[in-house]
């Protein structure tokens, strides 16, 4: 992994086959042309915090797994101190590592982790279960005790599919295994799981239970929650296991307390999935709405009339902009069609381009089930003046749909600042919401900020509503650009609060959303979570400070300056 970024060393964006995104980028910033880089610390000038060693605990788990598997070198312990999120890179960008574990360990088996948790309990050290890392949450660092030894359960030598359950379209699998080998285990006897995430190339099935995951193509195949039957974790006080059944009336859902414990309640081990045959035919398709209020009604339609795509990714025109300007470099042949099409949707169908909306929709199963979907949704997009433009922006997507998390890092180097804020509401709700939340972003980033771009989608769609996905860009002034980003952040969460949505549609809590979780669940809520962390977990061992209360903006990174979140109901 990289310390610094996003996924592997070896892989970085490539802007050389997209000759359009820079100059966008650029011109929607009104950035130089010669804009300055802004170079991240080496490896050597980062320091690290001094370890601590319990020595008793570390003789155990030693002869327990081999010294190969505990490690306590720089680079693995660096690797494991944060997720993904922006202050996480922040912090490594600028060499300010205030936290890492102890020593990194590598289970291979349930019986391993269960030894290791109880030697943790028996000597009192902290423990942060780790799977690929990618968490934007800030997951993977303990708010609470730091005074004595912590360390990163790193899960991802446990990565094999247990057993296969051809009839029952069963799977299980170890928690530890990362998105495309889930998928190679599987596509080998004709299956899927269907969970592709934007972190699929580098996170694990575990951290998708524990975080509450949504895959790309949720609408077809449900959410993390809707795929686990059963599994196994190991806490503080015992081995959680629950039966591979594919519903059960025993009392309060166990699976369901386990799905988004966030590593702070134990480790998940195991998981039995729910899978399915391999469609026989699938295709993504784009469409080119008038706005965003008619491609959001056409989705919604979708549900009620029963062809709900397996993914619906509707772009507002910014989004829609930016999505045209990621294309790969076209040949003439291919800009001469475009062109026409363009004049066409101008001339003809007095579509104003500015306001246009892409919408991106895959369908997928038998035959007759692909082209009875592809068929009635298509009819809706065309009574709402949906545009269809064939397969290719189908096929542009699905070719870079996991590249976009390495753009951070690119325009990161370039001094500009991005991230993402995801909600969900009622269908009701979507619109007053989406230009709710875009003035209150916007308004931050002119109140704090050079420059700066907003754009949404539409990602994941519900009988009852859909998500949000916020997207901005940021040219900070000059001071702390920490700052300056914390408060756009802050905006868009005020936001969603105050519009009856939620924090976080599939991102989980961690510490960036936790200034906001007694609002959004209520006090008594937050009181049942903290009596299940007491009763699993008395010593606060394992993420030591999660869902706690009194979490505020200071601690947060802001002075709290009285600038209350209030929830609004629905």
């Amino acid at each position: 992994m990289k310390w610094w970024g996003w996924g592997d060393e070896g892989t970085e964006f490539q802007i050389d086959n997209r000759p359009d995104l820079w100059p966008y980028i650029r011109a929607s910033l009104n950035l130089p042309d010669d804009r300055p880089h802004s170079p991240r610390v080496a490896f050597d000038s980062v320091r690290v915090p001094e370890k601590k060693i319990n020595r008793a605990f570390l003789n155990e788990v030693t002869e327990r797994l081999g010294s190969s598997r505990v490690r306590e070198d720089k680079s693995e312990r660096l690797t494991h101190a944060f997720g993904k999120s922006f202050r996480d890179l922040w912090r490594m960008r600028h060499g300010a590592v205030d936290y890492a574990p102890d020593c990194v360990l590598y289970p291979e088996t349930s019986e391993e982790v269960s030894a290791l948790v109880a030697s943790a309990v028996r000597h009192q050290v902290g423990v942060i279960p780790f799977g690929g890392g990618t968490n934007i949450a800030g997951c993977l660092e303990p708010i609470g005790s730091r005074d004595r030894m912590t360390v990163s359960v790193d899960m991802r030598r446990m990565n094999r599919l247990l057993k296969l359950d051809g009839e029952s379209e069963t799977a299980r699998f170890q928690a530890g295994v990362l998105g495309p080998d889930v998928e190679a285990q599987l596509n080998r006897s004709g299956f899927t799981l269907g969970h592709f995430p934007d972190s699929f190339r580098y996170s694990t099935l575990g951290g998708w239970v524990a975080t509450r995951s949504a895959g790309m193509q949720s609408d077809r195949y449900g959410k993390i929650e809707d795929i686990v039957l059963s599994l196994k974790m190991v806490t503080p006080a015992g081995l959680i296991e629950t039966l591979a059944v594919p519903r059960a009336s025993s009392g309060i859902d166990i699976n369901r307390l386990c799905i988004g414990s966030e590593g702070a309640l134990g480790i998940i081990t195991e998981v039995v999935l729910n899978v399915h045959r391999m469609p026989e035919r699938k295709e993504t398709l784009g469409y080119l709405f008038p706005d965003f209020q008619s491609g959001l009604r056409a989705l919604h339609r979708c549900h009620r009339e029963g062809c709900v795509p397996a993914m619906a990714r509707l772009n507002d025109p910014k989004k829609t902009a930016l999505s045209f300007a990621f294309k790969t470099a076209q040949g003439a042949a291919q800009r001469q069609v475009g062109r026409l099409v363009k004049s066409y949707l101008k001339h003809v169908r007095r579509m104003k381009l500015d306001q246009a909306c892409l919408m991106l929709v895959s369908f997928e199963g038998s035959p007759e089930a692909f082209e009875r979907d592809r068929r009635r949704a298509g009819g809706i997009f065309r009574q709402l003046g949906g545009f269809g433009l064939g397969a290719a922006p189908g096929r542009a997507f699905q070719s870079g749909k996991f590249d976009f998390p390495h753009l951070r890092d690119f325009l990161w180097d370039r001094g500009v600042l991005t991230d993402v804020s995801e909600t969900a509401t009622v269908w009701s709700n979507i619109l007053p919401l989406y230009q709710a939340a875009t003035r209150s972003i916007e308004a931050a980033i002119k109140a704090h900020c050079r420059a700066g771009w907003v754009g949404c989608h539409i990602s994941h769609t519900y009988h009852a509503g859909a998500s949000l996905y916020f997207t901005f860009g940021l040219d900070p002034s000059p001071g702390d650009d920490l700052a300056q980003y914390l408060r756009v952040k802050k905006a868009a969460e005020d936001a969603f609060l105050a519009n009856g949505a939620t924090l976080s549609h599939h991102h989980a809590v961690g510490y960036e959303h936790l200034p906001w979780l007694e609002k959004e669940i209520s006090p008594t809520g937050l009181k049942a979570i903290q009596s299940l962390k007491h009763g699993l977990d008395p010593s606060d061992l394992f993420n030591s400070g999660k869902f706690q209360s009194g979490y505020g903006f200071t601690e947060w990174g802001l002075p709290d300056d009285g600038d209350k979140p209030t929830r609004k109901p629905i």
